[in-house]
Formats: C-alpha cells, sequence, structure tokens
C-alpha cells in the first residue's frame, strides 16, 4: 500500500508541474521512471517492489490491455486507405524485418542468450510507443501525416508484438505448447471481436434514440476493454489481445462515435500507464548495478537505430514518401511502454540467465529511449523547420 501512495502523491505533483515540465521535454514516462529509481534505490528503500510478483504482472497485464484497446481505437480505416499503404507497409513488411534484424544482431551481441531468447527480445522491442515523444507529435511545425502516422503505426504494432511474443516464449518454455498458445489467441480473437463489435452497436443505438448520456457511453466505452479482457480470460483466451480486437472492432462498428466518449477509457490507461513507468524506475538501478556488458549497449544503440530504420526505409520504397521523412519514420519509433510490459511477461516465465539477458536489454533500451526520443522531442522540431526552409525550391 505504501508504493500505492507514493504513486499517488507523485502524480499529484505531476499535476502541478505538468505545462513547466513538458517545456523541458520533461515527459510522464521520465518522470514516473525517475522518481520510481529514487523511492526503490538503496539498501533500505521507501518502497519495496517485487517485479516479479502477481500484484506487479496483474498490474502490467491489466495495462496492455487498457493501452492496446485506446490505441485500436486510433485506428481510421478510411485515413489508412488515404494514406496509400504507408502504415501498412510499415506494419507487413518493416515490422517483421525489424523483428529478423533484431534477431539477427542478437545472435553475436547476446552469446549464451540462446535463439529463442534472442528471438523473444527482439519481438518486444519491436513494439513502439509514441507517449515519450508525445510533445513532438502534438507539433504543427512536423507533417501531419507523419506525426499521424506515428501515432498509427505505434498503436498497431504492439497488436502484433504481443501474440508474437506469447508464441516464441511457448516455444521457449517446455511447459506451454505452441497449439495451446494458438487457441488462446483463437479464443481472444472471438471475445474481442464480440465485445467490441456488439457492446460499439448498442452504445450507437443507445445515442441514436436518445436512451444513454455522454457521461454513460464513456463508462460505457470502459466497460467494453473491461469486458473484453475478462470474457477472454473467462474462456482460457489472451486478455490483452482480446482488448486490441475489441479496440479495433469498436472503432470499425462506430467510425463516428465522439473522440470524447473515449476519454474515460484513456485516462484510466494513463494512470495505469504512470504506475508500470513506476515500476520500470525499480528496474533500472538493478540492471546497472549488477555490471551490464558492452555487448548490450551496442544492442540498445543498434535496436534504436539501423535495426528499424533500415527496414522502415525499404518498406517505403517505390513510394512518394522523401527520404527525409522515412529516416524519421524509422527514427521516431521510441520503445515504452509496451515493450516493458511484454519484457515484464517474458521475465516472469523465462528463467537463470535468459531472463536475466531479457531484462538487461529491454531496461537499457527504454532507459535511452525514453532519455533521447523524449528529451530530443522539441529540438527535432526546430531543426525539422530550419531544414525545410534552408531546402531548395
Amino acid at each position: 500500500m505504501l508504493a500505492v501512495l507514493m504513486l499517488g502523491l507523485v502524480l499529484v505533483a505531476w499535476a502541478v508541474v505538468a505545462r513547466r515540465a513538458q517545456r523541458y521535454s520533461v515527459t510522464v514516462p521520465i518522470a514516473m521512471a525517475a522518481s520510481g529509481l529514487i523511492l526503490t534505490s538503496g539498501t533500505n528503500p521507501l518502497v519495496d517492489l517485487e517485479v516479479t510478483g502477481p500484484v506487479v504482472r496483474h498490474l502490467v497485464e491489466l495495462t496492455l490491455a487498457f493501452v492496446l484497446f485506446t490505441d485500436a481505437t486510433d485506428i481510421s480505416l478510411r485515413w489508412l486507405r488515404e494514406q496509400r499503404g504507408v502504415p501498412i507497409r510499415m506494419l507487413v513488411i518493416a515490422f517483421p524485418l525489424t523483428v529478423l534484424l533484431g534477431f539477427l544482431a542478437g545472435v553475436p551481441l547476446l552469446p549464451g542468450a540462446g535463439w529463442w531468447v534472442c528471438a523473444i527480445t527482439a519481438a518486444v522491442l519491436a513494439a513502439t510507443d509514441s507517449t515519450p515523444i508525445l510533445t513532438l507529435l502534438h507539433d504543427h511545425r512536423l507533417p501531419a501525416g507523419m506525426r499521424h502516422t506515428i501515432t498509427v503505426v505505434s498503436g498497431l504494432d504492439d497488436g502484433l508484438a504481443a501474440p508474437l511474443v506469447l508464441l516464441l516464449l511457448a516455444g521457449a518454455v517446455a511447459t506451454v505448447d505452441v497449439e495451446s498458445v494458438l487457441i488462446e489467441l483463437l479464443f481472444a480473437l472471438v471475445a474481442g471481436l464480440i465485445t467490441g463489435a456488439g457492446g460499439a452497436r448498442l452504445i450507437t443505438m443507445g445515442r441514436e434514440r436518445g436512451w444513454g448520456t455522454p457521461e454513460a457511453e464513456r463508462v460505457g466505452v470502459l466497460a467494453i476493454a473491461v469486458t473484453a479482457f475478462a470474457l477472454a480470460e473467462v474462456l482460457h483466451g489472451n486478455g490483452f489481445v482480446a482488448a486490441f480486437v475489441a479496440g479495433v472492432a469498436t472503432r470499425a462498428t462506430a467510425p463516428d462515435m465522439p473522440r470524447s466518449s473515449l476519454q474515460t477509457v484513456e485516462d484510466f490507461a494513463a494512470v495505469l500507464s504512470a504506475a508500470v513507468w513506476f515500476v520500470f524506475g525499480s528496474l533500472i538501478v538493478p540492471a546497472f548495478m549488477d555490471g551490464l556488458e558492452w555487448r548490450v549497449f551496442v544492442y540498445a544503440f543498434l535496436s534504436l537505430t539501423l535495426i528499424r530504420m533500415i527496414p522502415v526505409a525499404l518498406s517505403l520504397l517505390g513510394t512518394r514518401v522523401p527520404w527525409r521523412e522515412r529516416w524519421a519514420l524509422g527514427f521516431w519509433g521510441p520503445r515504452g511502454l509496451d515493450s516493458m510490459v511484454l519484457g515484464i511477461i517474458a521475465l516472469d516465465q523465462l528463467s537463470g540467465l535468459d531472463a536475466d539477458w531479457v531484462a538487461d536489454v529491454v531496461v537499457v533500451v527504454i532507459a535511452l529511449s525514453i532519455l533521447v526520443h523524449g528529451l530530443s522531442a522539441r529540438y527535432f522540431a526546430r531543426w525539422w523547420v530550419h531544414r525545410h526552409r534552408a531546402a531548395p525550391g
């Protein structure tokens, strides 16, 4: 309970100084991770967290479910068609290439980890999170299409990474077979489709007939996410995959649903996300104090640059996207909440040296990402405008 108390106090403090902090590119992930680092460090820490315990595990799974749901509701099929396949290319071509390059880089750089763990690490880090660069995504000096593409891709690739990580974990852990995981994913698909499409249709009908209220509609959308997660668990499916499918089905069934209807579920996801960033902060000191090999930092650098930038650039060959935007789309793929949650799930199922490799790499990559991407966002926007003005014609 002390951890909950401290989390609440930190969130209140953030609410007081959020605007001033954002002027210096201090985002929620940076603030919450720093708080978790400070409050859980030392021989007698003020807050003691058991990262692999059931409480934290349930927290991160529920958080991922709500984040996947809210991300999926940002998907507009109409907008995807208008973009002439750019986001689809990044998901269908760049995403698997990123996983493949991450795996190939991990084999020589993570000796002793094993092929399964290299593949799991690559899949975990293939998921991107736009939260650390919200300042950049709200900066109207940058092309709207590029900003929206980054947002949509970061909301979709975690939906691809989650089932892939589960399948790879099934292969790595002998006690779980791939067939069982596939059945779980099938049940999750059914639960998500039924809950999302059915719930959205009912809420739309209530709005059109004047039966509901805006407040009740916001609660109803939150209930769709909760129901999808719970129904999948009852059916022995995967809850967060069901939540993602429910979000897609909700948006597809009710494309004209007011954005305000999603406010409650987005706020709930934001609070849970802040708690998980707090947990992440507690992992930083142990990872660095245990002594990290230089190979981990090399892999982290490659993961944040070439391992993603090259696949994105290759996936956009043949399009009219300028090369400057291609490299920007590749670079601005921060690793954050999704990779963290998937990493914690992997950490919970793996053991020994394998788990240590996953924890070390994921912690270093995310820590570097929230610093490099988060703190450089406002300066990138200035550079982009300067280069655009300096470009001939």
